[in-house]
C-alpha cells in the first residue's frame, strides 16, 4: 500500500516536474518544512510571496476537479503520517526532482516495462530483486562487520505491489564514516 501511494506521488511529481522545468524556479519552503534542513536562500519577501501565491493560484484553478481531489487527499495522508514515513516520501520526492533528465527517462522506461509485464512476471521480477538485494546486503554485512546500513525503501516494506525488479538498481548503503 505504501508503495502504491509512492508511486502514485512519484507520478504526480512527474506531472509538477515538467511544469516546474517550464517556469522560473520556485523559492525555498516555507519555514514550516518538515525536513528540518537548513534554509540556503533567504525568506521571501512580501512581492514574491504574493507572486508565488498568484501562480499557485492560477495553476489551481486550471486543474480539473479530480486532480484538485487527489491533491487533497494526498495533501490529508501525508498531514496524517508519522514523521519518519513523511521525510521517506520527501527524500524519495527530492531524489527524483534531483535526477537527470536520462535518469528520469530510465525511469520512465523501467515504469512502462514493469506495466506491461503479467502479474506473474512481476512476482518472478520481485522474486529475483529480493534475492540480489539479500545477497548484496550479505556482502555487505561482511565487509563492515557490527555496522547497519542506512535505512532505505527496500528493507523498510515488501508489498507485492511494489515495482521492485523493474531494472532500477537498490540504493547502496551508506559508507560508514
Amino acid at each position: 500500500m505504501r508503495r502504491i501511494f509512492l508511486l502514485t506521488v512519484l507520478m504526480i511529481v512527474v506531472g509538477a516536474g515538467t511544469a516546474r522545468a517550464q517556469q522560473p524556479p520556485l523559492p525555498t519552503p516555507a519555514p514550516t518544512d518538515q525536513t528540518n534542513k537548513p534554509r540556503s536562500k533567504p525568506p521571501l519577501t512580501e512581492e514574491q510571496r504574493a507572486q508565488l501565491e498568484q501562480r499557485l493560484n492560477e495553476q489551481w484553478s486550471k486543474m480539473p476537479v479530480e486532480t484538485k481531489s487527489r491533491l487533497m487527499r494526498l495533501h490529508r495522508a501525508l498531514s496524517e503520517m508519522p514523521p519518519e514515513e513523511r521525510k521517506f516520501i520527501h527524500d524519495r520526492l527530492e531524489r527524483f526532482l534531483n535526477m537527470s533528465p536520462a535518469e528520469r527517462e530510465k525511469l520512465k522506461q523501467n515504469k512502462q516495462k514493469w506495466e506491461q509485464m503479467t502479474p506473474e512476471e512481476r512476482q518472478k521480477a520481485r522474486e529475483e530483486f529480493h534475492k540480489h538485494r539479500q545477497e548484496f546486503e550479505q556482502q555487505w554485512h561482511h565487509a563492515h562487520p557490527g555496522e547497519n546500513p542506512a535505512p532505505n525503501a527496500t528493507n523498510e516494506s515488501t508489498t507485492s505491489s511494489s515495482p521492485e525488479g523493474n531494472g532500477v538498481p537498490a540504493p547502496a548503503p551508506a559508507p560508514a564514516p
